[in-house]
């Protein structure tokens, strides 16, 4: 196959990615921005060849990748037509409240991938009056909102706590379940956000590229007694992150 040696005018040039690549994922960005809605078409293979001075084969190899992920369907005759609709995947709206992360987990199907006992806490911030407690429950879990990844967690739960309902912990929301404990009322809380790349095995479980970039928060919950009782590292697969906070304070 000859390689496509013209710059495309829209993208910039990523030196470690074919055009036919870079092309696919600037239309995957126009999908989930919302410029083109289920049941339209996408324009002409030759249109898009002359906005991104690139040959009719990349544009076409471009449109294969959105083909084979199930976003449109490619007809002899009539054309590439959206068939999924990407636009609530474009943001990840972070919680900035317990109660507003509660609220999101309403909606996530959680799954453990291992579980270790005895174990200690992840590298999280812990303030100069707190401590980890004697032991933790550590658990790696995958959560999904219907069919997606939403999120990839590596969390240690007070083995105190895990032990008063541990079948309930391994298969429901972790803070949910310490909701309906009691184990949040009263309790300091936080979270510290990163924008960094997926390393390839975090890739594997998000069902994104390696190098891909993700939204890190490590969030630690201490008790009145000035122990952790929670903490955790949560990636979020998105290249853009949103943070809705009302600044205005009683």
């Amino acid at each position: 196959m000859r390689r496509d040696s013209r710059t495309p005018m829209t993208t910039p040039r990523d030196a470690g990615a074919p055009l036919y690549q870079q092309i696919h994922k600037l239309l995957l960005g126009r999908l989930e921005a919302g410029r083109w809605q289920v049941g339209d078409k996408l324009p002409a293979i030759p249109e898009l060849a002359e906005e991104f001075s690139a040959s009719v084969v990349t544009i076409r190899q471009s449109l294969a990748l959105l083909e084979v992920d199930g976003i449109v369907r490619r007809q002899r005759g009539v054309g590439t037509t959206v068939v999924r609709d990407l636009t609530r995947l474009r943001w990840v709206s972070l919680p900035v409240t317990l109660k507003q992360l509660i609220e999101t987990l309403k909606t996530v199907q959680p799954r453990v991938l291992n579980l270790r006992r005895g174990a200690s806490l992840p590298e999280v911030p812990i303030g100069v009056d707190e401590r980890a407690s004697a032991s933790y429950v550590r658990m790696r879990r995958l959560h999904h909102v219907g069919d997606s990844p939403y999120c990839l967690i590596d969390l240690a739960l007070d083995e105190r706590l895990y032990r008063q309902a541990a079948r309930q912990y391994e298969r429901l929301p972790v803070l949910s379940i310490m909701s309906e404990q009691g184990a949040l009322k009263g309790v300091a809380a936080r979270q510290q956000l990163t924008i960094r790349v997926a390393e390839v095995d975090e890739a594997r479980h998000l069902r994104i590229e390696p190098g891909a970039a993700v939204a890190e928060v490590r969030r630690t919950i201490v008790d009145r007694d000035g122990v952790v009782t929670y903490a955790a590292v949560v990636l979020y697969p998105s290249r853009v992150v949103r943070l809705d906070m009302n600044l205005l304070t009683d």
